[in-house]
């Protein structure tokens, strides 16, 4: 997930800001009367969805393509400071992958390609996937309100599923709490339940009326979790097992369950989030946040993955292709409000889509380009603020190697 204290810093892009962007009211689209939209962020989702994956995009992408690619991670990784990164590229040319620093500041064992790394809020990805494949499924709609699955939350009858979703409930999140911040910061021990987070979200004042604006908060995508768990009758992690890991054979992807044991290989996390002068800082001293318990993240940040994984994945969010049926994922690749917003549990900025994620110590990016049929994935186990904007290493390196692949985000640092 991402946390409060950095989210006034991060660019739209990154799903950890507010832009005042008010939700779709369309409930579908068929893929016969889809319009092709020049300014929307995705303009044909049905030629994304239909375009195949040629047999050369697992291959190694040859060296006069990679070459730049990692010219341009070494240089964002060093600006970084961080202790190490993973950088991942998968185009229709090929794949590339490179590993940077060090895995280990005790040992000073060099980063690796196939270190697990908890992704954070590209959780949220995955939980708004299930959601939606209930729809399909119709066994739920968008547009049922919160108070059909889930008791006592606040104007739960005004609150539509499609709302957490793409964060426009005006729900408060829970990690916008000081006091919530500091016991966790403080002691990360704790298994924190759903309902402990529930009624810290539920005590604080709503940002808004529900569809008036957006506001990024965790206790969204906690509450669809709750959804999931309710209309299945079954656990998050087995929906999640179910529909999406097993489908696309992410073998090396897991929800741990409030459990803070990390599989082997992985990288240590480090994390600068702590409490300085009685607020949550990015700039306290560095600590090791490996063996932290991230229960608090839950149905919004708690997954486990290989950046080998998530670039299957995040094609597979891109074009829907073993995710989600065709007229799913153009309701999908149609949700966002503006040429740069937050749809259906997704980021979308000039063409890119996907999120970023933060739990203390590890901070990832995991973006498709609808243009260009490409996905970049960045994991990188630091999470000090970079530069005067104070976005995460994963973003300020995910940045530099979308201009190398020729698709820049204009307006990043």
């Amino acid at each position: 997930m991402c946390l409060a204290v950095l989210a006034g810093a991060m660019l739209t892009l990154t799903g950890c800001t507010a832009n005042g962007t008010t939700p779709p009211t369309s409930a579908s689209a068929s893929p016969s009367t889809t319009a092709i939209d020049p300014s929307a962020c995705v303009p044909d989702p049905g030629a994304v969805i239909d375009r195949g994956e040629g047999a050369s995009a697992t291959r190694q992408l040859p060296a006069a393509q990679s070459a730049p690619l990692d010219a341009a991670a070494t240089a964002a990784f060093s600006a970084t400071g961080a202790p190490g990164a993973v950088v991942a590229v998968r185009s229709p040319e090929g794949t590339w992958i490179g590993a940077y620093g060090v895995s280990d500041l005790t040992t000073n064992a060099p980063m690796t390609t196939d270190v697990h790394h908890r992704i954070g809020s590209v959780t949220k990805t995955f939980t708004t996937t299930v959601i939606l494949q209930l729809v399909a499924q119709k066994k739920l709609s968008l547009d049922d309100p919160i108070s059909r699955y889930v008791p006592n939350v606040p104007d739960g009858s005004d609150i539509t599923i499609r709302q957490l979703a793409n964060m426009t409930s005006g729900i408060a999140n829970y990690t916008d709490d000081l006091e919530f911040m500091k016991l966790y910061l403080t002691d990360y021990s704790i298994i924190w339940t759903v309902d402990q987070r529930l009624a810290t979200a539920f005590a604080m004042p709503r940002t808004s009326a529900p569809g008036a604006e957006f506001h990024y908060s965790n206790t969204n995508t906690v509450l669809l979790g709750e959804v999931i768990e309710k209309v299945t009758g079954h656990p998050l992690a087995e929906e999640l097992q179910r529909w999406i890991f097993e489908p696309l054979h992410l073998t090396h992807t897991s929800y741990p369950l409030a459990s803070a044991v990390l599989p082997l290989p992985h990288a240590h996390g480090y994390t600068n989030l702590g409490i300085v002068d009685d607020a949550v800082s990015g700039y306290a001293p560095m600590r090791d946040s490996t063996a932290w318990n991230v229960s608090q993240a839950g149905a919004s940040g708690e997954i486990v993955s290989r950046v080998d994984d998530l670039l299957a994945y995040g094609r597979a969010l891109g074009t829907g292709h073993g995710l989600l049926p065709r007229d799913a994922q153009i309701l999908r690749l149609s949700s966002f409000p503006t040429p740069a917003g937050y749809g259906i549990g997704l980021n979308c900025v000039q063409g890119w889509l996907g999120h970023n994620g933060q739990v203390p110590g590890y901070n990832t990016a995991l973006y498709y380009d609808t243009r260009t049929d490409t996905t970049v994935v960045v994991e990188v186990n630091g999470d000090r603020p970079v530069g005067a904007a104070g976005i995460t290493p994963a973003d300020s390196i995910f940045y530099a190697v979308a201009a190398a692949v020729g698709r820049a985000v204009q307006g990043a640092p």
